[in-house]
């Protein structure tokens, strides 16, 4: 699997400015954090657990779970289970693990006549 940073921290840059509720923007919150959150523990299964023959499998599964618990944990604090938080973060996770099992995305930087420029490569893996 070739260097994939940048789903996560995309992800994390969309996810960093909304707070909790059901707007839409705390749902893209779960989805994008949850993506990101799928996406680091594939690239970490993939790289230091070569045993493992489905890494993106593992990497929903722990993403998933983490929605579901999060919710857990918040009705455990009084607050309320919301089942569509577990259900954008179980998406999430399932486009986080998908994209960096099967796509790579690699940054490029090409230097001509002084200049440079920046772009990113995005490939699949067949």
């Amino acid at each position: 699997m070739k260097a994939i940073t940048w789903i996560p921290l995309g992800t994390f840059m969309v996810a960093s400015a909304v707070r909790a509720n059901d707007s839409f923007n705390a749902e893209l919150s779960h989805f994008a954090g949850h993506t990101a959150f799928a996406s680091v523990t594939t690239i970490v299964v993939d790289k230091y657990c070569p045993k493992v023959k489905r890494p993106a499998l593992l990497g929903f599964m722990v993403s998933a779970s983490g929605a579901f618990l999060g919710e857990c944990i918040d009705r455990s604090k009084g607050g309320q289970l919301s089942w569509l938080d577990v259900a954008v973060g179980t998406a999430g996770a399932a486009v986080g693990s998908y994209a960096t099992d099967k796509w790579y995305i690699t940054p490029k930087v090409n230097t001509q006549k002084g200049d440079k420029t920046y772009g990113v490569m995005v490939g699949r893996r067949f």
